[in-house]
């Protein structure tokens, strides 16, 4: 009865050092992000935005041009008008025309390969890419095994101290 009673004694003694370990769960820590407020604040300083930017720069460089060449050639035809010279006027009337339909052409195709680029930078895979290894930075450096959208419909609550916007921003930023 004494050997049952110790050996009793020591299963209990062993359940009790060995229960935290058999019952030990991870702990999943959980953040959230505000994904819509990283775009607007990084986006503009992303490498597509820059892209834009110079695409737009560009752009308005040769529509200056083209409104200088088409003056140019107006102030030319009223000249010759002026002197009478009605076969350069009519040639140079042509030019004009010509011009001022490239200029329309160029302004429609430029404009929308612009407003598409500005449309699509938001869905960018670069841009897309630089802030998700941003998150996954932040949050395997702090701990976090998942991160949630503040967006997200079925997200009900969560506290601001798990909130790594801010973090992730930072990041960006510094990477620049």
């Amino acid at each position: 009865m004494k050997q049952s009673k110790r050996t009793l004694a020591f299963l209990v003694m062993m359940t009790l050092i060995a229960a935290p370990s058999v019952f030990a769960q991870q702990i999943t820590k959980v953040a959230v992000l505000d994904y819509s407020r990283i775009l607007s604040a990084f986006y503009a300083d992303s490498s597509e935005a820059r892209r834009i930017e110079d695409m737009k720069e560009s752009f308005a460089e040769e529509v200056k041009a083209l409104q200088e060449e088409i003056q140019d050639l107006e102030e030319r035809k009223l000249a010759a008008g002026e002197r009478g010279d009605s076969r350069s006027e009519l040639e140079l009337d042509g030019r004009i025309q010509e011009k001022t339909q490239y200029y329309q052409q160029y302004v429609r195709v430029k404009g929308n390969q612009i407003r598409e680029a500005q449309a699509n930078l938001g869905s960018s895979t670069a841009l897309a890419s630089e802030i998700l290894q941003a998150i996954q930075y932040i949050a395997e450096s702090n701990g976090y095994s998942l991160v949630l959208k503040r967006s997200d419909p079925n997200l009900l609550w969560w506290s601001y101290e798990v909130d790594i916007t801010d973090k992730v921003l930072k990041r960006l930023m510094d990477g620049r």
